[in-house]
């Protein structure tokens, strides 16, 4: 049976404000703003201490232990989450809803996963008014509803999302550490040639390519609901390729078109914005094309796997960096990769190297299936849980 609903403002508690700006000692305050949470995790990574003469006028919410935050600017609508002791006293930007949950009619952590469901979400993003940014405003939040069984209820609830949820953070911790191992293996293996006394010598770029090129400019008028895979920058990661937010296009059969479509083992790197991410055209993607921001590498002589990893090394991060000439608008030119240096490995190292790290990615795809099977049952688990039915 559904539980009663009540409207969040009755459940919670108005939280005390002040002006750290007014102060007229010297001194420092502990700041969270919308940056400090990670939207996925749901959780504050950082804490600023800032001085109370440059105070941002958003600085203006003092927490507390058991306080939830509820972003109320679009696109962070979902960045939502709940203090814990080491965040008590500090000062949260006005860009929280900041929900102090009343013991005797809420569970802390019931709330908590309210605010992190889909029916939540979808709710304050229907009400989010504004151009630019689109907001909700501390009423809207307070004024919605939220399904509330007995306190009893509530925590045995809260305790089989909060399991659920945890087995899923662990998987994408392990997830993290998996993808970071092929780069332990890379600098195991071959070492930082950034250093003096390096033991290989070191060779040009430009003079192991077969092709070089970047994407063209002008392609949102191609953009399809299917069709060929547009590869855009976020797709591109440190040495590793992500389709989670891909887009597509219907190409336009030329020879433009022709230039920038990948091929099985070609390495994508970023040349403009966030430069040096990395990544290898797996052999099953099918047609895909790239946009302006990044740059194909394509070689008969090197491993892919290999280029990828030596491009996203450190030693290989601080030569891009250093091709880097327009400080504040990054980006590299042909030349400039042509011209970046990595060792002179022979090949048959190079495949050795390239078959650890493929064993390392069939680790991680078993990891991801398993992940969206957690995934899948959490949602399924939100849905029953607020519909009365777990």
């Amino acid at each position: 049976m559904t539980a009663r609903s009540s409207t969040i403002g009755e459940i919670v508690s108005p939280v005390q404000t002040w002006n750290p700006s007014s102060q007229t000692q010297d001194g420092t305050f502990r700041y969270i703003d919308l940056s400090s949470v990670d939207n996925g995790a749901k959780v504050v990574r950082s804490i600023q201490d800032i001085r109370f003469e440059d105070a941002p006028s958003r600085a203006r919410q003092l927490v507390k232990r058991d306080d939830v935050l509820v972003s109320t600017v679009r696109p962070n609508l979902n960045g939502v989450a709940k203090l814990d002791d080491k965040f008590d006293g500090a000062t949260a930007s006005t860009g929280f809803c900041v929900l102090r949950p009343k013991p005797q009619a809420v569970s802390s952590n019931y709330l908590f996963q309210w605010v992190k469901s889909p029916m939540f979400v979808s709710d304050m993003t229907r009400k989010a008014t504004g151009q630019s940014y689109p907001a909700v405003s501390d009423r809207i939040i307070s004024e919605s509803l939220v399904p509330l069984p007995p306190l009893d209820e509530q925590r045995r609830i809260a305790a089989i999302l909060d399991q659920t949820d945890d087995l899923r953070r662990k998987r994408r911790g392990a997830l993290e550490m998996l993808s970071s191992l092929p780069q332990i293996i890379f600098d195991d293996m071959f070492g930082n040639w950034s250093r003096p006394g390096f033991y290989s010598s070191l060779i040009e770029l430009g003079s192991q390519l077969d092709f070089l090129t970047s994407g063209s400019r002008g392609w949102a008028k191609h953009y399809s609901e299917t069709g060929s895979l547009f590869l855009r920058i976020q797709n591109v990661r440190h040495d590793e390729l992500n389709l989670n937010d891909v887009a597509f296009v219907d190409a336009p059969p030329t020879a433009e078109a022709l230039r920038t479509k990948v091929k099985p083992g070609d390495v994508l790197l970023s040349i403009t914005a966030d430069l040096g991410r990395t990544a290898v055209i797996p052999a099953n993607i099918g047609d895909a094309f790239i946009n302006q921001h990044l740059s194909i590498l394509r070689s008969s002589k090197l491993e892919p796997r290999y280029l990828s990893a030596a491009l996203s090394s450190r030693a290989g991060q601080i030569g891009i960096q250093k091709k880097n000439r327009e400080g504040v608008k990054a980006g590299l030119s042909f030349d400039d990769i042509r011209t970046l240096k990595i060792p002179d490995i022979d090949l048959s190292t190079q495949r050795a190297f390239a078959a650890r790290a493929a064993e390392v990615d069939k680790l991680k795809t078993k990891y991801h299936a398993h992940l969206a099977r957690l995934d899948a049952l959490f949602a399924s688990l939100q849905y029953r849980a607020f519909h009365g039915e777990l």
